[in-house]
């Protein structure tokens, strides 16, 4: 087994030519891994290398459909949340590499190679790369001609069917590609559903609002990127994870992540693993979108490149209500909705319809280690593996899970996303991360808070101006400030 070094592994080297200016094509970060000394023995920390254990992935996969979707189960938080996670995903992490690899190859990679192949496309700042850009072309949101502190936007199409109240300028600047009319912003991904891609609108016309208020461009681009980071940390953070390991973490300090801020990278085993919990909370549908709108499937609500119409400009309010049961998110567990298990009107379907099966293959083609490596590695922190009996409990629940489990060493040797998702279910009936999840995803989201340009937690006395409430600042108060609410 190769040794593995700072200055090749373990380290994200961020793209500078010493020119300051973004590169041509696109900018480059590395990933690394939380756990690295794992790697170090792959045959006690890693599923077992073989054409046996893709096939076993591909079974546990297509055993992950939710068996309750007419009950639709909930837990009760605003389902903003489930989007606003999406929307903190495209802000810190583009994936590069994997995507051009056929996933269910029988070898995962060589450390070597994920080094070299597996990079990251957005800033691990979360300074609303994915807003102010630049894109992974090196184009940046385009300014309103009448005033270049602003973003332009465009009007919806078929103003006639805009919901009671609402103003036209909900849509992004776009442009023709042939049949299509594709988004210029600073990451398409989150022009791939309606309800992110207008909550990405409403950060622009939050801009746009400060920009009213007297502040210059970069003024209101810091002042906003600090409000974000306020909601990732008191409101977003709390919601997802255990509230006494985000306390721990923002007040004591990271035990297991805490890199240079020259060598900063985000970890693997969260954008691989850890951080895709998101996909087990989406529900089936998000029905009465607005007052015109009273379906909203998966199938409806999933769409690109095409402009926005009227009649599905968002009615926030209902996606912020927590006392709504049939906008309740599903809980965190090892099921999904059928429909994120067939893909066809997605991008990328070549690779994996199934994105329980992407999910799995993804993880193990990276070298993520096993659940229980990842828990043995947080002992000292009070944290003991699942037992088998426990992982089996919420398996036992969904049809066909538990037989692929019995029939493999996966009770014993979990998939990491499968592990964490099984633990949010067993210590939280799904209402937040367990342990292991809570840990990766509190310390990787607090260190990128504590190594952004702009960050809050650099400034000891910072606190929130722009709310409602004094030194408060909301998903709520962001959508008021953009005008959408």
């Amino acid at each position: 087994m190769e040794k593995l070094t700072h200055g090749e592994m373990l380290t994200l080297e961020m793209y500078d030519d010493g020119s300051n200016t973004d590169p041509p094509d696109y900018r480059t970060w590395r990933f690394g891994y939380m756990f690295a000394d794992l790697q170090r023995n792959e045959d006690e920390h890693l599923l077992y290398p073989s054409k046996d254990t893709v096939d076993a992935l591909k079974r546990l996969g297509d055993a992950m459909q939710d068996p309750t979707e007419d009950v639709i189960p909930g837990v009760p938080v605003p389902a903003i949340h489930t989007f606003f996670g999406q929307f903190v995903d495209h802000d810190i992490t583009l994936e590069r590499g994997s995507r051009n690899i056929q996933l269910d190859k029988e070898q995962p990679l060589r450390l070597e190679e994920v080094a070299k192949q597996i990079v990251n496309s957005r800033s691990p700042d979360l300074d609303l790369d994915s807003v102010y850009g630049p894109d992974i072309n090196g184009a940046r949101p385009p300014r309103d001609p009448d005033n270049q502190e602003k973003f332009l936007l465009f009007k919806v199409e078929g103003e006639a069917g805009l919901p009671r109240g609402k103003d036209v300028w909900h849509d992004f600047p776009r442009l023709p590609d042939g049949i299509k009319q594709v988004a210029q912003i600073g990451d398409s991904r989150n022009d791939e559903n309606i309800i992110t891609a207008q909550l990405h609108i409403a950060f622009l016309r939050a801009h746009n609002a400060l920009v009213d208020r007297g502040f210059r461009f970069d003024e209101a681009r810091k002042l906003l990127i600090q409000h974000y980071q306020w909601i990732v940390l008191d409101e977003f953070l709390e919601k997802i994870a255990d509230p006494n390991v985000v306390k721990l973490v923002r007040y004591r300090g990271a035990k297991f992540f805490d890199p240079p801020a020259r060598s900063f990278f985000i970890p693997l085993e969260f954008a691989v693993a850890a951080y895709r919990f998101g996909h087990s909370k989406v529900r089936p549908a998000y029905n009465h979108f607005n007052e015109k709108q009273k379906n909203g499937g998966l199938d409806q609500l999933f769409r690109t490149d095409r402009r926005l119409s009227g009649d599905w400009v968002i009615e926030w309010p209902s996606f912020l209500d927590a006392a709504n049961p049939e906008r309740f998110p599903r809980p965190i567990d090892t099921s999904l909705t059928w429909q994120l298990l067939s893909l066809p009107k997605l991008k990328e379907v070549a690779l994996q319809p199934n994105l329980a099966i992407r999910n799995l293959l993804r993880g193990y083609l990276l070298r993520m280690p096993t659940g229980q490596a990842v828990a043995k590695a947080m002992a000292s922190q009070g944290i003991l593996p699942m037992t088998e009996k426990q992982i089996g409990s919420v398996a036992n629940d969904i049809p066909g899970q538990y037989k692929v489990l019995t029939e493999t060493d996966f009770l014993t040797k979990t998939p990491l996303w499968f592990y964490i998702l099984a633990e949010a279910a067993y210590y939280s009936r799904g209402h937040h991360l367990g342990p292991v999840g809570s840990t990766i995803v509190a310390e990787v989201l607090i260190g990128v808070l504590r190594h952004s340009t702009y960050s809050i937690l650099s400034d000891a006395q910072w606190k929130p101006t722009l709310g409602d409430t004094p030194s408060k600042f909301t998903l709520k108060d962001l959508l008021k400030l953009a005008g959408v609410f």
